[in-house]
């Protein structure tokens, strides 16, 4: 506004310039000197209060500037704080993601190194069992070779002594023959009949001796030959029997091998599996969490937002009031001004009993409700008991 409208103070001027005139009027008629002490006591008392007011309105000033100072102050250390605690919990979010990719690195390598173990485990359990096949193949080699060889060597060991014993047999009987010969020839000469005879009996002697021999060597080279047989079908049943025993310890440990692998890699495939549910158990946890931390951001950005807000609001009014308070009006509206009015509304009801400007008094005076100031403490009741006698005496004033 470019022009000033009238306030309670000017209210309060113009019927102190209309009570002057009164009473400059009737000046001569009660003395000059007790209506200038009487009108210089007045501008004091009114000095005294408009110095009081500006006082007032200077701490309220002061007291304004603190506070906003203070708000900022303070919203500028609680942007401090939110920006910290923002960081810091992004080093943490981004610590727990760390460890947790350092997690699945550890587990993707430590899978690496047990597939690798395996492995190795695996191809030195074939080349052990290998080797150990060979060396039972060798050693079964070796075996079968010395019993043979042993019963090559029985076999030729019983022969040589079965032609030993023949060809001693033979001997025996040559000598035998040759002494008989020589007893026969000795008595030839005595009795030819009797030799004959003798030699009769010699032959048919030779021919059942011959036979008989022949009938044992036979039968020692049948059982020589049963022998051999039987060391052979015993050597080849204990070599298939050491064979089938082999094979079926072989059978056993391939079996169970089997089954223990096939129970590790079901043994795996159910860790992988709980593994797999743990880490998405894990990660929808993180996942709760991130979007906790995201709402709860949300609410405190929409809380300092509103915060914002609604301190923009109310500047903006109070920017608002300002401009349509003309500058010399500082201070003197609205609030101050009700309160201003209360403190002097005894002079406002003089005003409005002795009729000047009624339009503007009885609008300050309905503006400004009686507030119980003639009661210095409202909120405190009223003392009804009894008052000592002392009280009512008059102060004494040196």
């Amino acid at each position: 506004p470019k022009m000033k409208p009238m306030d309670h103070w000017d209210l309060i001027v113009a019927f102190d310039g209309f009570k002057h005139r009164q009473e400059d009027d009737s000046f001569h008629g009660r003395g000059k000197a007790a209506s200038i002490a009487k009108v210089r006591g007045t501008l004091d008392g009114q000095m005294l209060e408009v110095q009081a007011q500006r006082d007032f309105e200077a701490d309220l000033k002061r007291q304004d500037r603190d506070n906003m100072l203070a708000m900022l102050e303070e919203n500028r250390r609680l942007k401090e704080a939110e920006h910290a605690k923002e960081m810091e919990r992004r080093d943490e979010m981004k610590k727990i993601t760390d460890e947790m990719c350092e997690g699945i690195e550890r587990r993707r390598r430590a899978e690496q190194n047990r597939k690798k173990r395996d492995e190795e485990q695996m191809t030195q359990w074939l080349a052990n069992e290998k080797r150990r096949r060979q060396q039972e193949e060798q050693a079964k080699a070796e075996a079968d070779a010395k019993r043979n060889k042993a019963a090559k060597d029985e076999m030729q060991q019983a022969l040589e002594d079965a032609a030993r014993r023949k060809k001693e047999r033979e001997a025996a009987e040559k000598t035998y023959v040759a002494e008989q010969q020589k007893g026969m020839d000795d008595k030839e000469a005595a009795n030819r009949a009797a030799v004959q005879a003798r030699m009769d009996q010699i032959e048919r002697n030779c021919a059942t001796l011959g036979a008989e021999i022949a009938g044992r060597d036979a039968e020692l080279e049948r059982r020589l030959q049963e022998q051999i047989r039987q060391v052979q079908e015993k050597a080849d049943r204990d070599a298939k029997e050491d064979e089938a025993r082999r094979k079926a310890a072989l059978d056993a440990r391939t079996k169970d091998m089997i089954s223990t692998l096939n129970e590790q890699c079901k043994q795996r495939g159910l860790d992988a599996i709980r593994e797999k549910e743990d880490n998405v158990k894990q990660a929808r946890v993180w996942k709760e969490q991130y979007e906790q931390g995201l709402a709860k951001d949300k609410a405190e950005e929409a809380a300092r937002r509103k915060a914002r807000a609604d301190l923009d609001k109310v500047l903006v009014d109070q920017m608002t009031a300002q401009i349509q308070v003309h500058p010399r009006n500082f201070l003197v509206s609205g609030d101050a001004q009700q309160t201003d009015v209360c403190l002097n509304r005894m002079i406002f009801e003089h005003m409005a009993a002795e009729g000047f400007m009624p339009e503007l008094t009885e609008q300050m005076l309905k503006h400004a409700p009686q507030r119980g100031k003639i009661d210095r403490y409202p909120s405190v009741a009223r003392y009804e008991g009894p008052i000592h006698p002392d009280e009512l005496l008059d102060p004494e004033v040196s």
